[in-house]
């Protein structure tokens, strides 16, 4: 197949044969009267950099409806193609087009196509468009997945072509060899059969399918709690508590312990192992095994040791005073500076407050319950909120423990519903604490960029009392929960053993299977695990042994190196796993001053509106329009001066030198 060649499939814009669609029966009644068209289309481009200007242009499109494939090689061709399609969509409807990363696309149509509508989830981050009778959609934030990652779990005809070499500059009149055109042909081939086939194993259609990844866990909560909505209601924060509650909110708890940061641990040197324990499904266990707050009432500040005595649940502003660790050689220190309203005379372990004569911050009682046992302190209460609490609803839980036996029992069996199952029961936990007062963004057509509405906040929270159906205070607890059973882990390890942690993790020094044992005596229950297929059974929320390093490095939060069984690995925000281990080589690489070039990513450059319009390449005269220029990235391993300072000045302390083990 020559690239300018077609086939039974491949078209140009004068050779697609155009005929008219028919609108698609919806099989449930809907309130929206969208209508769309009984076919699946999707759409994608490559580009080329200019890289004298920074700027980039597109040398190829291509799109697929239904089996068949049509491409271009000008933007002028496709606004030929897109009027002459349109002429056979019927009125009032639209042919759904999906995008792999419409973000990228959206950058460069929308100075080259009419923009009627645009659903954005940020300023960059576009979900939906639509233009004229096309409506675009992300599927890359519908299934979370990258395009070949995709491909493989639907299992389509038409995987993603690999080798293909981005590097390589290619325009408009570059003619493509046989391989490149198929790499092209290919993703939009395979987008649509995956979308396809998503749809038909899970019973959606083109009105049912969810936007997104989430979606999914969405609709089947929202369906086992609607008995419990007249309940819910109440529940929705007001105004006031919702401000303390985004910031009481904190996600997962990841840090290194400053007494062994920037050290390369050796198995073998030490005499001991360096073991990894992890939480089974944290966040659903605590959704199942905790209780929640329900609403809020402001209380006066002097009952809070009351309050507190009796279980309630309590959002609270608080002010503390000579603020310092019961224990220096503790490695997690719980307080946050970010999260901190004012903060003076603080010393720091990398974000963490170690001391300070004062500081004020939003926290729950469960956040109060590990400052407390962590740190001494003077406290006087600021601002006071308080809730009983009461487990989650019965359906709810219900549902969660069947898609986790679900899920473990197709282990091995068929991999598109495990990992669909998979999917569905870590997301459970990420509809509990999505900001239901987000800010809503609008394109303006005249700038090419998305703004933020003028929506005030109490105008979304309004909102929120009317369509909400998840109280935010429950995401808060969740998270709060699973960070006290994670410093109940980090308790039970030796303060010397403690070398990082995150979120459901824990990486230390020695063997304490026989510790983590007693303690998943007070999490393990049989109602809450489930049978694979092999009889073997698994608990929710109990400590397990993951396995050991032989080597082990961190440099802080998300950035360590480990070898095991010979084989290295790292995880570096912004680093990709894989080819990162590979350029760097040797754990012993992994220290200050290496930058990783060919794994640090892709700088992503946006031109809304560039001052050159156009140039001249091999002859050619070249338009450029709104675009984003993806430049390779590079990321150097470092710390911060602060950091650095501080484990400077531990290394000479008493505490690091008296540790046990070798240096």
């Amino acid at each position: 197949m020559e690239a300018d060649a077609e086939d039974d499939m491949l078209y140009g814009v004068k050779t697609y044969p155009y005929s008219d669609f028919t609108v698609l029966k919806s099989k449930k009644k809907r309130k929206k009267k969208v209508k769309y068209c009984d076919a699946v289309a999707a759409f994608d481009i490559e580009t080329t950099n200019i890289d004298k200007y920074r700027q980039a242009v597109m040398y190829i499109w291509q799109m697929q409806i239904e089996d068949k494939t049509i491409y271009g090689r000008t933007w002028d061709e496709f606004i030929q193609f897109k009027e002459n399609l349109e002429e056979f969509i019927p009125a009032g409807c639209y042919l759904v087009v999906y995008v792999h990363n419409l973000s990228f696309e959206f950058q460069f149509l929308k100075s080259i196509i009419s923009i009627d509508d645009v659903f954005a989830m940020d300023d960059r981050k576009i979900l939906r468009m639509r233009s004229g009778s096309l409506e675009f959609r992300c599927s890359y934030i519908h299934s979370n997945m990258s395009l070949a990652r995709y491909l493989q779990a639907m299992d389509v005809p038409d995987q993603k072509v690999k080798g293909f070499d981005y590097s390589k500059k290619r325009y408009a009149w570059t003619r493509l060899t046989d391989d490149e055109l198929l790499y092209c042909v290919n993703d939009v081939r395979g987008l649509v059969q995956a979308v396809k086939t998503e749809m038909e194993k899970d019973g959606d259609d083109l009105y049912t399918i969810p936007l997104t990844s989430t979606g999914y866990s969405r609709r089947l909560a929202k369906k086992e709690l609607k008995g419990y909505q007249r309940f819910i209601k109440r529940m929705l924060p007001p105004l006031e508590v919702f401000h303390g509650l985004r910031k009481a909110f904190r996600g997962g708890d990841t840090h290194a312990n400053r007494y062994n940061s920037n050290i390369l641990l050796d198995a073998e040197k030490l005499g001991r192992r360096i073991s990894s324990y992890d939480i089974s499904s944290s966040y659903p266990a605590v959704m199942l095994t905790e209780r929640f707050p329900r609403e809020f009432y402001k209380q006066d500040p002097k009952y809070f040791e009351l309050l507190y005595k009796y279980n309630k649940a309590l959002l609270i502003h608080i002010y503390m005073e000579d603020v310092h660790l019961r224990d220096e050689r503790f490695g997690d220190p719980y307080i946050p500076k970010a999260k901190c309203e004012h903060i003076a005379g603080a010393e720091m372990d990398n974000g963490r407050v170690l001391a300070a004569d004062h500081l004020d911050l939003w926290i729950t009682e469960i956040d109060y319950e590990i400052i407390a046992e962590e740190y001494e302190f003077n406290y006087s209460i600021l601002e006071l909120y308080s809730a009983t609490k009461s487990p989650l609803p019965d359906k709810f839980k219900r549902l969660l423990l069947k898609t986790y036996a679900d899920k473990t029992s197709l282990k091995g069996i068929d991999d598109y519903m495990y990992g669909k199952k998979k999917n569905l029961f870590n997301s459970y936990y990420g509809m509990t604490v999505q900001n239901p007062c987000k800010p809503n963004y609008e394109y303006d057509p005249d700038a090419l960029q998305m703004h933020l509405k003028d929506e005030d906040l109490e105008s979304l929270i309004e909102q929120y009392h009317k369509t909400g159906w998840l109280p935010y205070q429950w995401g808060v607890w969740v998270t709060a929960y699973a960070r006290k059973k994670l410093h109940d882990g980090l308790h039970i390890v030796d303060p010397d053993d403690f070398i990082y942690c995150d979120t459901d993790s824990i990486k230390c020094i020695g063997d304490y299977d026989l510790a983590f044992a007693e303690l998943n005596i007070r999490y393990k229950r049989d109602d809450l695990s489930a049978l694979d297929q092999k009889g073997t059974r698994h608990y929710i929320g109990i400590f397990e042994y993951e396995g050991c390093y032989d080597q082990f490095k961190t440099m802080g939060a998300k950035k360590y190196a480990y070898v095991d069984g010979g084989q290295l690995h790292i995880t570096i925000a912004g680093v990709n796993k894989k080819a990162g281990a590979e350029e760097l080589g040797t754990i012993e690489r992994f220290r200050e001053g290496f930058t990783f070039r060919k794994a640090g990513g892709l700088e992503a450059l946006y031109n809304d509106d560039p001052e050159i319009k156009s140039c001249r390449i091999q002859g050619h005269e070249v338009r450029i329009t709104s675009n984003i220029a993806l430049f390779p990235s590079t990321y150097t391993l470092g710390l911060t001066p602060d950091y650095q300072h501080l484990l400077q000045f531990l290394m000479n302390s008493d505490i690091r030198s008296s540790l046990h083990y070798e240096r």
